[in-house]
């Protein structure tokens, strides 16, 4: 697949990327099969914007994140991080060229209580990067610490306590805050308002937009929850099983699904009205094993759509209309229902 997007604009662009796990039995723990938690993943992401990455749990989504920013060593694939007009492939850096540019790409974690670690004070824990970037010491750290916690909401007095001691919410500012301190480009947010409070997570969803615009940032946005990726997302890729089956504009996607794996999510977003009648898409049976997926659509056993072609061959991500890529041998021919059709 091919997938460009505006010259000059584009900050990330991934290639056939794959991260196959190892399933190891017998005596000797030979290989005996692999677990493919990515596989064959294609997509771009521009200066400035909000990429959506959603799906079932189990899909592959926190795995391609962690993998883009090589916390996870990928199997195959291109990484190319465009900066300063240079085309930089993340695969190929040697260890410190890679800690160098991972000062440029940060992540915020899932869990807030488990990110952060319960015996550094907030100075320390937000400070860290810069002391190890050799970037802030003495009194110039403990000044940009204070700015970063006033960034994202919390009180620069706050510095000398520990994590314990702060909310859930609280906790995933800190984390915000540290992923703030190297002055990134591109932040991946894995879930990171799936552990909060309804309440909690509009203010930190509010939180991630105001900070975009103060620092240009862009995001990564991995999550489950199709109202929040619709809130905050300017395109949206939808994986199963470890492939991209359809990417789009936000608001083309929730209206005019492709796919009819996107369908049946799109079809169970609640809508705030009690009286509305709705009619999902259900599918029926599990999700395929990625140790062992099906021939053909790794969806067609579930969709009911299928035909025998769906069975025998893969689809391809394809392009369908502008920018609009989608992953089905009948793609052009369905007429299927998203959010606004409920």
């Amino acid at each position: 697949m091919t997938t460009k997007a505006n010259d000059g604009r584009l900050l990330l662009e991934v290639k056939g990327l794959k991260k196959h796990f190892p399933i190891r039995g017998g005596l000797l723990r030979r290989v005996v099969g692999h677990v493919k938690a990515v596989d064959d993943v294609s997509f771009y992401v521009n200066q400035g914007e909000t990429f959506g990455l959603v799906g079932e749990s189990g899909c592959g989504k926190t795995t391609t994140g962690r993998t883009i920013l090589r916390l996870i060593e990928p199997t195959d694939g291109v990484v190319n991080y465009y900066r300063d007009g240079r085309c930089i492939d993340i695969n190929q850096l040697s260890g410190e060229e890679m800690r160098q540019i991972r000062r440029h790409m940060q992540i915020v974690f899932q869990d807030p209580y488990a990110s952060l670690n319960p015996r550094l004070t907030l100075k320390q824990i937000v400070g860290e990067p810069l002391i190890v970037n050799k970037l802030a010491k003495g009194d110039e750290l403990t000044d940009r610490v204070a700015e970063l916690l006033r960034a994202v909401g919390m009180r620069s007095e706050y510095l000398d306590r520990y994590p314990h001691a702060f909310s859930g919410g609280q906790r995933q500012r800190i984390g915000i805050a540290r992923a703030l301190a190297l002055n990134p480009e591109l932040i991946v947010c894995d879930e990171p308002v799936s552990a909060l409070d309804v309440s909690i997570q509009a203010q930190v969803l509010n939180l991630l937009v105001d900070l975009q615009d103060q620092f240009g940032l862009t995001y990564i946005f991995i999550a489950h929850d199709l109202s929040v990726v619709r809130h905050i997302s300017d395109r949206v890729a939808v994986m199963y099983v470890g492939k991209l089956v359809e990417m789009a504009a936000t608001n083309r996607l929730y209206t005019r699904p492709r796919h009819p794996y996107t369908e049946a999510l799109m079809t169970a977003v609640p809508v705030p009205d009690p009286r509305a009648q709705r009619k999902r898409a259900v599918l029926v049976g599990e999700v395929a094993n990625p140790a062992n997926p099906p021939s053909g659509c790794y969806f067609h056993p579930r969709c009911k759509y299928a035909q025998s072609i769906c069975k025998a061959e893969a689809p391809k991500l394809r392009e369908i209309g502008e920018a609009h890529y989608v992953s089905c041998h009948f793609a052009d021919e369905l007429e299927l229902k998203g959010v606004a059709d409920i």
